[in-house]
């Protein structure tokens, strides 16, 4: 759909940059509000210099510092889509998918990264999703199977187990790597495709620098883990060292990742990444207090039992979408103001509250309606996301360079998804 941005808010640089690159077929409405507003401004700028003729040199003077600092001006990010137009997609992509038993989730996929790129824009022009659902559904077989097998393994031949993550471990590096070059090879914006350059072993060596994954495995494989001082070092070892390992990966994914010729560059530490998971751990610690309290009054008296059944479900949920949000607008915000790729800056200004806020109604929509509020909440929680970003450039976008990249394998991708992984920032 072709929603006009509120061009009012541009600088009239902005207005011709964006004139310059505008798709007039496909957003002609965006077109014409442009054109318009191009004009108005032309004439005010006509009126201003017959009617103040001996401010010219003042006006000009005062228009310097705007043309020193048109290196660093805003880029407008904007979330265009509407629930109702979200809705007519999502339960068209639900009832195929129930029909189909599955198999048109991959053009599910499709259809729903299409509409959430087609309307989010930058300065007016919107990102593009390139994705086929071919190699989408091929890349879900063949995860689904490994997902199969760990299942197997973890429910029903436990023996086994220790080697299907043994395997997952060498497989990791590769997951990655392929996910990562699929989802920017297959996502665009100007006519541009964003591509990710990084071998296994580079990803390896993310993952296993300090080798606390595969000494976890390999005291499964040889049952350390039975000694409960074994299990009980490496948990804590692995708990501490966790936010290390997401920073670790979060600036891979960042310093591989090129566009136009320019790559990213992340510069957020592992001690910040350590105070974001810590805090959300005594956000956790918080709730088990009242929740302790609360058990040892009805230990004392057992017809307040129901305390224990309706109260204690309430804590504990609170707690997990508190400190959820907590991690969600603390690291996200981290992530993107520590972003450049090249000329773009990026800030981000989630909050905490308001995450709660949206999480909680979006939650309770969803069970008042049966479900039938998902596409609301959906669009309201990318809408918050754009409406928190902010885009910054320094120089002109003309420096992007296109550059050519070569077809990328979905099974990394869709194995990421099948076991909920994320390694988005």
């Amino acid at each position: 759909m072709d929603y006009p941005p509120d061009y009012s808010k541009y600088t009239l640089d902005k207005l011709l940059y964006v004139d310059q690159h505008i798709n007039r077929e496909q957003y002609p409405k965006s077109a014409r509000r442009l054109d318009q507003e191009i004009a108005g401004r032309r004439r005010e700028v006509s009126e201003r210099k017959q009617h103040l003729p001996l401010l010219k040199s003042i006006d000009n003077a005062k228009e310097q510092p705007p043309q020193i600092q048109e290196h660093s001006s805003e880029l407008s990010l904007e979330f265009h889509g509407s629930a109702r137009e979200y809705f007519r997609i999502w339960i068209v992509n639900l009832c195929l998918t129930l029909l189909t038993l599955g198999f048109f989730s991959a053009w599910a996929k499709v259809r729903k990264k299409r509409f959430s790129y087609s309307h989010t824009t930058i300065g007016g022009t919107p990102f593009q999703y390139l994705g086929q659902p071919i190699p989408i559904l091929k890349g879900r077989l063949i995860a689904g199977i490994g997902f199969l097998v760990y299942y197997i393994s973890s429910h029903f031949i436990t023996s086994l187990l220790p080697w299907v993550l043994g395997a997952g471990i060498i497989l990791a590096p590769w997951v990655i790597v392929r996910s990562a070059a699929f989802n920017a090879g297959y996502s665009a914006f100007r006519n541009m495709t964003f591509h990710f350059e990084a071998g296994y072993m580079d990803a390896f060596k993310v993952l296993y620098a300090w080798g606390i994954i595969p000494i976890l495995v390999m005291g499964m494989m040889f049952k350390w883990l039975v000694d409960p001082t074994f299990l009980g070092i490496i948990s804590i070892v692995f708990a501490f060292s966790l936010p290390w390992l997401i920073r670790r990966v979060k600036k891979f994914i960042v310093e591989h990742t090129f566009y136009g010729g320019k790559n990213g560059v992340f510069s957020a530490s592992g001690g910040q990444y350590f105070k974001i998971y810590f805090i959300s751990g005594l956000i956790m610690l918080g709730v088990t207090i009242p929740l302790g309290i609360l058990v040892a009054i009805v230990t004392t008296s057992t017809t307040k039992m129901w305390l224990l059944t309706y109260i204690s479900p309430i804590l504990v949920y609170a707690g997990y979408v508190l400190a959820y949000a907590y991690i969600r607008a603390r690291s996200g915000n981290l992530a993107w103001n520590n972003t450049r790729l090249g000329p773009l800056r990026f800030q981000s200004t989630l909050r905490c509250r308001d995450l709660v806020r949206l999480y909680v109604t979006n939650a309770l929509g969803i069970v008042a309606s049966s479900g039938l509020l998902i596409p609301w909440a959906v669009i309201r929680t990318w809408k918050y996301r754009a409406d928190n970003m902010r885009v910054w450039q320094e120089e002109e976008l003309t420096q992007f360079q296109g550059s050519h990249t070569s077809k990328v394998t979905a099974l990394g991708a869709e194995t990421l998804d099948i076991f909920d992984l994320d390694l988005s920032l």
